[in-house]
């Protein structure tokens, strides 16, 4: 008799004592779920341990860690990723709009997009397998039985023996996302995806990833040796990253929408802006109106699914700071609407919460991210704040509001203290050591020296306002563009 799905609670049991890195659960798997090429469900890392005589290599079954606490259920804004009863993440393509926050929360690289589909999709177990009473085509044709699947509740399973009486592993426990995916016998050089050195240009002993990979990190610990001695990857998956420059282009929009809207309301209640005035009237509401216009055209113009992205709206996930996000950005357009008619002084007081909310919620987006650890700084929130300070005071100062220089000038130094106490301060885990070495020194230093350098010339350059306030936005975008990109650059799996 088949148990219901209250009693059963599936884990996996990999065992690397008898895997010999056959690739038939890798083969199984796309032929079972039509995974196309280019993209897996599971696949076969390889390391390459010690020195001759005593080289060795090691194997890793890498796929989805169907979480207790899966990170990527909490990003998704529609819940087309959601934790059955039975303890297994699976996924509903059909409401899937294809925003890519389940890849950047994953923690172990698990996710991916299907380029037939556009949507998000991984290993479910073979669900629709269980479901039917037979086993995962992995466990069907693993030919050492090196892949075990079973009920972690039922004392008597093996799986249960394995992970209650046997030495197993997770990946990256310190997540504490408490996988079901344990591992027996793994080498550490595999199971630490820092741990072994890549190859330089991707190219292994056997196999190349290819062009097109300029995000992929191809040094092991920066500054320091490896935890492991004389590993190196023989065959591994390209590193993707998830979010690309139109995140980085959604939130300089936002910030100056945002901004613009913050400084001209702090100005009104401070008595230094009449609320008779053009600036007041007509160009705040029509400058925050236009960029927040284009940060929402950004944002769905950027999803696999455009055409789905209402339904953020109709079947909203409420945790997921991507619902959080858009429904203050409808309350920012339902103010700046009501602005257009009733330009009232109110409105300078109930705008600015609006206005910081909106300015600052991607902090708190990027930081659900936890599978990027250079996104778990506290200083993420504080640096939006300046962001949207430092971006209103220069678009208000372009449209003729001399009076903001000392502002402007104010808030880039604090933003460029913000940026530095980032960098110089020591981060606890090798992962975001890591991001930071890739932004300041690594692939990503044009752009984050281009950013740091222009707003500190447009500091120098004060004397010349609209010339300052130019540089300093183009500096704001090629900061933030570097440190999205550094923050996704470091390999999870």
């Amino acid at each position: 008799m088949k148990p219901s799905e209250a009693e059963v609670k599936w884990g996996k049991v990999i065992d690397h004592t008898r895997c010999i890195g056959c690739h038939a659960c890798s083969t199984a798997c796309k032929s079972e779920n039509a995974v196309p090429l280019g993209v897996n469900r599971t696949y076969v890392k390889y390391v390459d341990i010690g020195q001759f005589p005593t080289a060795r290599r090691a194997f890793q079954v890498t796929r989805c860690n169907q979480c207790d606490h899966p990170p990527c259920v909490t990003a998704c804004p529609t819940s087309a990723m959601f934790r059955r009863r039975d303890g297994i993440v699976d996924f509903d393509k059909n409401i899937c709009i294809g925003c890519k926050a389940c890849i950047a929360a994953c923690p172990y690289d698990a996710i991916f997009i299907n380029p037939e589909d556009h949507s998000a999709e991984k290993c479910n177990f073979c669900a629709h397998r269980l479901e039917v009473g037979l086993e995962p085509a992995c466990v069907v044709v693993c030919p050492t039985e090196a892949i075990l699947i079973g009920n972690l509740l039922d004392p008597s399973s093996r799986v249960a023996g394995f992970v209650n009486r046997d030495v197993v592993a997770v990946r990256r426990p310190e997540k504490e996302t408490y996988p079901k995916l344990f591992y027996k016998g793994a080498h550490q050089a595999t199971l630490d995806p820092l741990a072994a050195q890549r190859p330089d240009g991707g190219i292994y002993l056997w196999s190349e990833q290819g062009e097109g990979l300029k995000h992929q990190v191809l040094s092991g610990h920066p500054g320091s040796a490896n935890n492991v001695a004389a590993a190196m990857l023989a065959y591994d998956v390209p590193h993707t990253a998830p979010w690309g420059w139109p995140v980085s282009l959604y939130v300089w929009t936002k910030a100056i929408a945002a901004g613009s809207y913050l400084v001209a309301a702090i100005l009104v209640l401070l008595g230094s802006l009449d609320i008779s005035s053009v600036l007041w009237r007509w160009t705040t509401p029509l400058v925050s109106a236009v960029f927040l216009a284009i940060t929402l055209g950004v944002l769905i113009a950027d999803l696999e699914h455009p055409a789905r992205f209402y339904m953020i709206l109709i079947r909203p996930q409420w945790r997921s700071w991507l619902v959080r996000g858009g429904i203050i950005l409808m309350l920012f357009a339902i103010l700046l609407g009501v602005h257009l008619f009733w330009p009232s002084g109110l409105l300078a007081l109930i705008g600015i919460p609006v206005a910081i909310a909106t300015g600052t919620y991607t902090a708190f987006l990027f930081a659900q991210a936890k599978a990027r650890d250079l996104w778990q700084s506290p200083l993420l929130p504080p640096q939006h704040l300046v962001q949207c300070i430092v971006a209103g005071a220069a678009s208000l100062l372009l449209a003729g509001r001399l009076d903001l220089v000392p502002l402007l000038a104010i808030a880039t130094a604090i933003h460029l203290i913000l940026i530095a106490a980032e960098v110089v301060t020591p981060h606890v885990t090798a992962h975001a050591r890591l991001a930071v070495h890739e932004m300041v020194r690594g692939q990503f230093r044009l752009p984050f020296a281009l950013g740091v350098i222009l707003q500190a010339l447009g500091i120098a350059l004060i004397g010349w306002p609209p010339i300052a306030a130019a540089l300093i936005l183009i500096g704001l975008f090629a900061f933030e563009h570097a440190h999205i990109r550094a923050g996704q650059a470091v390999p999870l799996a």
